[in-house]
Parts: C-alpha cells; structure tokens; sequence
C-alpha cells in the first residue's frame, strides 16, 4: 500500500508528510485530504494527482526545479515495478487528463477527452509525447568535455528546444528547413551550425540509447552545411596581419603603457602560438633555448618551441618577474580556468581602435608566422611541428616522430619583421 494512503474509519485519505524545516511555513505537520471513497482500489486511483500537487508546492517553498505533471507521470511509469503497477499507473493518467478536459471544455455536452490540452497531457504524460530538453542534464552529466564545451551544447540543445518541444515534433526535412533560418535569417556562419548539429546528434544518440527516440530515426543524418561561396560572399574568415601591420599592433600597445598585451603580441610574433598557450605558459615548462607546451587543443599541440633571438631578452625578464609560476603574470582565470579571456579583450579593442575588421583576431597573428615561414621556404611539416598543425600525410603525420628541435630552430630564426 503506498505510504500516502490512510483509511480513516471507512474512508481512504491522502496523506503526505510535510518536511520539518517546512512546517511552519505551512502551519501544519502534513497534508491530509478525504478521497471520498472506502474502496481501496479507487482510492490508489485517486491519490496519485493529489499528492503530485502537493509535492510540487513542497518543491516551490524549497525553491526547486518543478516537474510538470506529465514529467511527473512519465518518470513514475519508467519506474513501474510490474504490469499491473504500470496499468493503475496509466488509469491515473486517465483520470488526471479528463479532469483537465472537464475544466477546459467550452460547451456543454463536448466530452472532456475532446479537449486538446487533455490530449497533449495524456500523451505527454504516457510517454507518447516527450520534452526534446527533459533529458539533457542526464546527457551532460555523461559527457567527458570541457565545461566550457558543456555550456555551449546546452545553449545549442536549449535553442533547438526553443523550436522544437517535443522529440516527436523533429522530423529531417524541418531540422532543414531551421538550419536555413538560422544561416539565412540568423546569419550564424556554416561552422557555428556545424557545432550546433554536432551536439544535437550527440544529444539524439543518447535519446535513443535511452529509448526515448527510436533507432531507426534520424532526422540530423544528411545535414552537412554548404561551405559559402568565398568568391561571391564577404571574407570574414580569420585573415592574416601583414608583417607591418604586427608590428603596428605591438607599438600600439606599447604607446598606451599596456606592458601585459605587448609582452603577449610580443610572444605571438616570434613564436606562432595559441593565445591561451601563451597565457596558461608555465616558468618550468620554459628551458634554456626553447619552451614547451602542454594541454593543447590536440595530440600535436604538445611540441617544444624554440625561443626565437629576438625573444630571448623578453622571455628572460618574464621569468624573472613571474608571480605565481606563470611567464605571463597578472591574468585572471575565468569559469572555465582560462586566463585568456581578459587580455584577448583588450587585444580586440586595440586591433578595432587601429581599424582592423572582424576577420582580424589575435589568433590572425599565428597566421602571419606561418605565412612569413611559407614565403621564407621553409617545408610544411617543419612549420607543423613549430605550430602545432596535424600533420595529413602517410609518412610524417603517422610515422615520423617529427623534427628535431634543432631543425626547428634554424627553420623560426628565418621568422623576420
């Protein structure tokens, strides 16, 4: 017998006890309501909306996530110990439909189940209709990502849910047609999509994992975003900075007394690397003639950088001024530990001030090291390894254990403004 019901001389009651800490809150130790009948079987029928109530003012009072009643109903059929729980399950769920039938119904005589709202609810309620968000927190909570990246698939799940309610409203040819709004009248870049569809596929793997979408449906398979047409559109991809115009940036900074930015442009120029390596750089990865970097954004990533000769005298007062153990001393870390995000801020109002567009960003200046190497002749795989690039052939990306760190240094000391 389930522990809310109490009989009452010949009368089933609902009863559910109200937490202590609550109680005064409510002015009474527990909720208690007549079911009006003396027939158990009826009264298990009966019980099961009103304590849903209850429980929800409960979650209201602490402050907590509320479940809607279908939510609700759904989760108490997944963990139906047998048939026949199942089946009074469902005969609550009828119930509760017809009541909500019975209040909306406009004219006399229409039947209840005639109500739409009752029907959404009773197929909600059953399973039949599900939230696309219900289970997304489930989903992450088994994701080995970043947070960061976490943050960004429930933002991308969320907008999608945002158009789409339930799992059973997503069909292909209406993920299309979104996907064009979003490029056509949201003027979000085929990349960003492509993110966007890659965490919807990962979410829709796991639905159905869970059984909650079927396996033979896919309505995000076949949704490869067209590459814009370079020559007829706008460039906004990120561009390159013209040697000139690095060093332009680096007087900048200088002239307006900001010695973090131009220790930082300084590093870029003469070492080719990712912002957040420079500014997450540790004084013990840093040797006599060369540096390493470590916790890179791929298995190439992590590569020693020799230290250019023009660098050397930055680098060694750098080291001797550090705080906290890092080269760049003085950067706060974000949510995500990134100690990027502050200093990358300030470079971008200093390149717009000086009126470089929106396909300039600090990462155009690791452009401007491999373009300065591609002109002064040195090889591909050699610039690779320097930067930290995927190597895509046969022989060096899968065999070679890639190049000395002498090589590399007689290939960066061609690296000239």
């Amino acid at each position: 017998m389930p522990s809310y019901l109490q009989k009452r001389r010949h009368l089933w009651y609902a009863v559910l006890e109200i937490p202590k800490s609550l109680c005064p809150r409510f002015g009474r130790p527990r909720y208690v309501k007549s079911l009006e009948t003396d027939s158990r079987t009826v009264a298990e029928r009966r019980v099961m909306p009103i304590v849903v109530a209850w429980k929800k003012e409960i979650a209201t009072a602490r402050n907590e996530p509320v479940d809607d009643d279908a939510a609700y109903w759904r989760r108490a059929l997944r963990n139906a110990k047998n048939e026949k729980q199942r089946q009074m399950i469902l005969e609550q769920i009828d119930d509760a439909a017809w009541d909500i039938g019975a209040i909306n119904v406009e004219n006399i005589g229409d039947a209840p189940s005639s109500d739409p709202e009752a029907v959404r609810f009773y197929f909600s309620a059953t399973g039949a209709l599900v939230p696309f968000a219900e289970h997304l927190d489930e989903w992450l909570s088994t994701s080995r990502a970043t947070a960061k990246t976490q943050d960004m698939q429930r933002s991308d799940v969320k907008r999608f849910a945002a158009k789409f309610a339930m799992v059973q409203d997503v069909t292909r040819p209406e993920v299309r047609r979104w996907i064009t709004e979003l490029m056509n009248d949201g003027g979000l870049k085929p990349k960003t999509v492509q993110r966007i569809l890659s965490a919807l596929r990962g979410y829709w793997r796991y639905l159905q994992s869970i059984g909650v979408s079927g396996e033979d449906h896919e309505p995000f398979s076949k949704l490869d975003v067209a590459r814009q047409n370079q020559r007829n559109e706008p460039r906004s991809a990120r561009q390159p900075f013209e040697p000139g115009d690095a060093v332009k940036l680096l007087n900048a900074a200088l002239g307006r007394g900001d010695n973090q930015l131009t220790d930082l442009i300084r590093l870029g120029m003469w070492t080719g690397c990712r912002i957040e390596e420079l500014c997450a750089l540790k004084i013990e990865q840093v040797k006599d003639d060369h540096f390493s970097v470590g916790d890179a954004k791929t298995k190439a990533g992590w590569r020693d950088v020799p230290i250019h000769r023009e660098l050397a005298q930055t680098m060694a007062r750098l080291i001797e001024d550090s705080k906290k153990g890092y080269v760049l001393s003085g950067l706060t870390a974000n949510k995500y530990g990134d100690r990027s995000n502050a200093i990358g801020k300030r470079f971008g109002h200093l390149k717009t001030e000086l009126g470089f567009g929106t396909q300039f960003v600090f990462h155009s200046i690791r452009k401007t090291v491999v373009t300065i190497l591609e002109n002064a002749g040195v090889p591909e795989n050699v610039v690779a390894d320097i930067v930290g690039h995927e190597k895509t052939t046969m022989t060096y990306g899968l065999y070679s254990g890639g190049v000395s760190l002498a090589v590399k240094r007689d290939a960066l000391a061609k690296l000239a403004y």
